[in-house]
């Protein structure tokens, strides 16, 4: 079913792509605040989706793949600007990402690769979904009060016993970083979230979402404690997404099938681990003609 899989040196040009993203976002967010930054990541997401969903007619001729494009971040913009019952922007979520892989369909290079175009959606619309609850629910502003925020999820694991050997270093980053600049962090928490979830279930530039959801689940899990049963969730994430990672999850009928076509090759392989002639879409099967 995939046969085909990410380079360590792809990897690596990810891995850098994804540490620029947050050393830009901490900037930025200090001096927007939380909701600020929030503001700003929503309405980014959406004009980009936009402008690359004009592209894909313009450029591509994919009217079905442009549509899904502009829908998705559209549903995520309606869930944190208008809120409305979660059903509506879920439901316009998941038709855009049908529509994506429709239009994809013609550039996946493995037909048969659609178990991991599910794997890949559900775990984007789990963390999309994941930062607009934690939006409507008291992360911000100044991260949040009581029971369930953002400030008394990491004030509680900074001062729990330590029970392994990555604790207190992590115990540490937590006191003298995230407890005091909740607000910053607690932004920066759900825009990762809502940023790289939908990328991920866009299936575009997959490998940069990739890791950067493998450092969110990181840091849930530390947070919980490595050994924690609390944290099998998010365990089972992070092995969900390192596989999306290997295996390169967007070429399954994902935008990376089709944009990597129209970008120069540099930044296809930075961007989505493969160039645009790297991969070519398996023949489709002919008809015999029978003897009369």
């Amino acid at each position: 079913m995939v046969g085909t899989f990410i380079s360590l040196a792809a990897a690596l040009r990810s891995l850098v792509v994804v540490i620029v993203l947050i050393v830009v976002s901490i900037i930025l967010s200090s001096i927007l605040g939380g909701l600020g930054f929030v503001g700003l990541i929503t309405w980014l997401l959406l004009l980009c989706g936009i402008a690359v969903g004009l592209f894909l007619i313009v450029r591509a001729g994919n009217p079905m793949a442009a549509a899904g494009t502009i829908l998705m971040p559209l549903s995520t913009w309606i869930a944190f600007f208008v809120q409305p019952p979660a059903f509506v922007w879920t439901g316009l979520f998941f038709i855009g990402a049908i529509l994506i892989a429709r239009g994809a369909s013609a550039d996946t290079p493995i037909k048969s690769s659609w178990p991991i175009t599910l794997l890949r959606v559900v775990v984007g619309w789990d963390w999309v979904d994941n930062a607009q609850d934690h939006f409507m629910n008291n992360w911000l502003p100044g991260g949040g009060a009581g029971p369930g925020s953002f400030l008394q999820i990491v004030t509680g694991a900074a001062n729990r016993p330590p029970q392994n050997f990555l604790d207190p270093p992590y115990q540490g980053f937590l006191k003298n970083l995230l407890v005091p600049g909740a607000d910053q962090w607690a932004a920066l928490f759900i825009c990762g979230e809502l940023a790289f979830g939908l990328l991920m279930a866009m299936g575009v530039f997959t490998p940069v979402a990739a890791i950067g959801l493998l450092w969110h689940s990181a840091n849930y899990i530390l947070t919980k404690g490595l050994v924690a049963h609390g944290a099998y969730t998010d365990k089972l994430f992070f092995t969900v997404q390192l596989v999306c990672l290997v295996v390169l999850a967007g070429l399954a009928y994902g935008l990376d099938a089709t944009l990597r076509r129209y970008l120069p090759d540099s930044v296809a392989r930075t961007l989505m681990g493969v160039g645009g002639g790297d991969v070519e879409p398996a023949p489709q099967a002919q008809p015999q003609t029978q003897p009369a």
